[in-house]
């Protein structure tokens, strides 16, 4: 019998939650894949967001993605924006030569990171690339990064207008943890092969500093012209984001 495809596990960005990434997990599961996309604790309105960081989510990731790679199955874990952290950090002793070594079956054998945070060096964390200052897109008030109007303005998204008025109400706040806390095991430390999309249109993430980061990390790199998020934007970019997700699963 042939081997059952990899599980796809997919994780959001900050300020965002599963349900805002429909147009990608729909046509996946319309393809035969199991997709697990769940809802990180860095993320949301109550205090309980406090301190968690990237290490959290990747506790959480492994929490529902566990019992799969004990039964045997391999998987693609895909990181969209500040995902790209648990992205990196899940792989940790979880590839698939990783647990043949201790006995294991499954495992990881691939990461996909989606106009995301894929650093090349311990110790970075997404404030420190900023220079220390949040975009005017959030603010920090209390335990939180907060989202502030301009986030969902015309001039700092693709997102058609209907779009962005459908889901500006349930964004939700973010660990100011999760985007202060120094990173030990980043990108270049992943072993699996990587791929990296890089949103050519992207305001948030420049071009040039995706490219950078996946160039100083090793990843295949794959151009979508779209935003920073081509999952909401277009059915083009989302189609482009989707094939190569598969692209990678099929390899």
């Amino acid at each position: 019998m042939p081997s059952p495809s990899p599980v796809i596990v997919l994780i959001h960005g900050a300020f965002f939650a599963p349900v805002h990434y429909r147009t990608l997990i729909d046509p996946l599961r319309a393809q035969g894949y199991t997709v697990l996309a769940p809802p990180m604790p860095t993320t949301g309105v109550a205090d309980c967001v406090t301190g968690k960081t990237y290490a959290d989510d990747a506790r959480r990731v492994l929490d529902y993605l566990g019992p799969f790679l004990d039964a045997g199955r391999e998987a693609v874990v895909v990181g969209h924006s500040q995902g790209g952290l648990a992205t990196s950090a899940v792989t940790e002793g979880q590839t698939v030569a990783d647990r043949a070594a201790r006995g294991l079956k499954g495992g990881i054998k691939a990461v996909v990171y989606l106009t995301a945070l894929a650093l090349p060096t311990k110790g970075a964390s997404l404030m420190s690339i900023l220079g220390g200052t949040p975009p005017p897109i959030y603010h920090a008030e209390g335990p939180f990064y907060i989202l502030t109007p301009l986030a969902m303005s015309d001039g700092e998204s693709l997102i058609p207008e209907s779009v962005r008025t459908s889901i500006s109400g349930s964004l939700a706040h973010q660990s100011r943890a999760s985007l202060e806390a120094a990173v030990e095991f980043v990108a270049a430390d992943v072993t699996v092969p990587k791929t990296y999309i890089v949103c050519t249109l992207d305001a948030s993430l420049p071009p040039a500093l995706q490219e950078g980061m996946a160039q100083a990390t090793g990843c295949r790199v794959v151009k979508v012209e779209a935003g920073h998020f081509p999952f909401l934007e277009s059915e083009e970019s989302t189609r482009a984001v989707v094939d190569a997700i598969v692209e990678v699963a099929g390899q």
